[in-house]
């Protein structure tokens, strides 16, 4: 991928992380970057990814962690009207007893609270989850990149594909005029007795199926140019021709690109951190295992009002100030098969991991290889093409001189037509395959 291209991308990831959502217009002519950022602005799971990376951001900060006093404001009020008796020992020997009633006796209670709670111990768990807050934000952006290389490269794909089909298309239409004018000369010399009408039926089905040929691919490029219009997020029925500029790439060391694509892929980066939310997750489950302490404070008001007791009114006004602790003796055994639980979820994590980046790397190593075979066939068929060429064209040239036959003429633009459509796959295959070792590598975002 030429440096234009990767430029060209990277505006278009920044006008998405700014929520421009601008949609370009559709033009003529589309060029793959072209169809890259408007797959970038467009996509629909692009969009959601955003979402969610602005989702696990706004959930990342240290009061949802735990870790700040929260203050709280608690106020009561409450009326009681009963009809009441009460019975009061004298402890004297007459009367023994003294009953007071009354028959609405009521009773006013309201406060007013403002009380401060901070844990001052948890075994760091307050520690561990703000850092499981900036894992699951990290987690956000991996799953964004890797939402964003998968459809680069699925619109890349069916980009390419269209191009191979419309440099078909472009062949073919050649082919169908020399194929007209193949026709016209023969059923010329048909007039001069120099031509057989099985020359002209031969002339005749051969153009034919060059006809078939092109109605094959336009229906083929029409159907793929559909899917890629709701890759892109436009009208399935907008029609442009595309636009392809072939630049050979260079090709890394194994080495090198071993090390690019453990530190780019996003996947990878994916499945590290998921090794490193697990560990944060074992070291929180662990921590349950420690006792809690708990700090308050409150500054408050009291009042109640009673017609019936001894005591009118109560009324307070000060602050309370305390330390709680808690630790958890026996639990049923909930507390240890949790953390055995977390430990090996840790496992799982690793091994995951390892796959992950396994299959990256061999995968990164086939497309290097496939790349490579595909530039040293695209260098013997530009050596093939010259040849190809020249044999139509001496034969051309004998044909209309008289000293060719039709046949001949057939079999030339036949060679030169399948050569130059195995060039144009091949500067197509290329740039597909050195997309997706850009994406494995994690570079297709980045300029680099």
């Amino acid at each position: 991928m030429n440096s234009t291209m990767k430029k060209q991308i990277i505006y278009a990831l920044i006008a998405l992380l700014i929520g421009t959502g601008a949609q370009a217009q559709i033009p003529e002519q589309l060029s793959l970057e072209q169809a890259i950022s408007l797959s970038l602005a467009n996509n629909p799971e692009i969009k959601i990814q955003q979402k969610q990376v602005d989702l696990a951001a706004n959930e990342y900060f240290a009061g949802n962690a735990g870790l700040v006093p929260t203050i709280s404001l608690i106020g009561n009020g409450s009326y009681q009207s009963n009809d009441t008796e009460a019975v009061i020992r004298t402890f004297q020997d007459f009367p023994p007893t003294i009953a007071v009633s009354d028959g609405a006796a009521a009773t006013t209670t309201y406060s007013a609270v403002v009380q401060v709670d901070y844990a001052l111990l948890g075994g760091f768990s307050g520690k561990y989850r703000y850092q499981l807050l900036n894992d699951e934000r990290d987690l956000a952006f991996y799953r964004q990149q890797s939402v964003m290389n998968r459809t680069i490269l699925t619109v890349a794909e069916l980009f390419l594909e269209i191009a191979k089909l419309q440099s078909q298309e472009e062949l073919l239409e050649k082919n169908v005029a020399i194929g007209e004018e193949r026709l016209s000369k023969v059923k010329d010399r048909l007039s001069f007795g120099q031509a057989t009408g099985l020359a002209v039926l031969r002339a005749e089905t051969d153009l034919n199926r060059d006809r078939s040929s092109l109605d094959r691919v336009l229906v083929a490029r029409n159907n793929l140019k559909r899917d890629l219009n709701f890759q892109i997020g436009i009208d399935a029925s907008t029609d442009y021709r595309v636009t392809v500029a072939y630049a050979p790439p260079a090709l890394l060391s194994t080495e090198s690109l071993e090390q690019t694509v453990l530190a780019g892929n996003p996947d990878i980066q994916l499945s590290l951190k998921g090794v490193q939310v697990a560990n944060h997750q074992f070291q929180l489950t662990n921590a349950s295992r420690l006792p809690t302490v708990n700090a308050f404070a409150n500054y408050g008001y009291f009042n109640q009002e009673n017609d019936l007791q001894q005591l009118a009114e109560i009324r307070t006004v000060g602050y309370t100030v305390g330390i709680g602790l808690r630790y958890n003796i026996f639990n049923g055994g909930r507390t240890n098969r949790k953390i055995q639980s977390a430990k090996m979820n840790q496992e799982i994590s690793q091994f995951r991991q390892q796959a992950t980046q396994d299959r990256i790397l061999a995968d990164a190593i086939k497309a290097h290889h496939q790349l490579a075979l595909l530039m040293g066939q695209l260098e013997r068929e530009e050596q093939n093409i010259a040849t190809f060429r020249e044999s139509y064209l001496r034969t051309e040239e004998r044909f209309s001189q008289g000293k060719a036959a039709s046949l001949d003429l057939r079999d030339a633009q036949n060679a030169l037509l399948n050569a130059e459509v195995t060039l144009s796959n091949l500067k197509a295959d290329i740039m597909k395959s050195s997309l997706r070792l850009e994406a494995l590598k994690g570079s297709i975002l980045r300029n680099e």
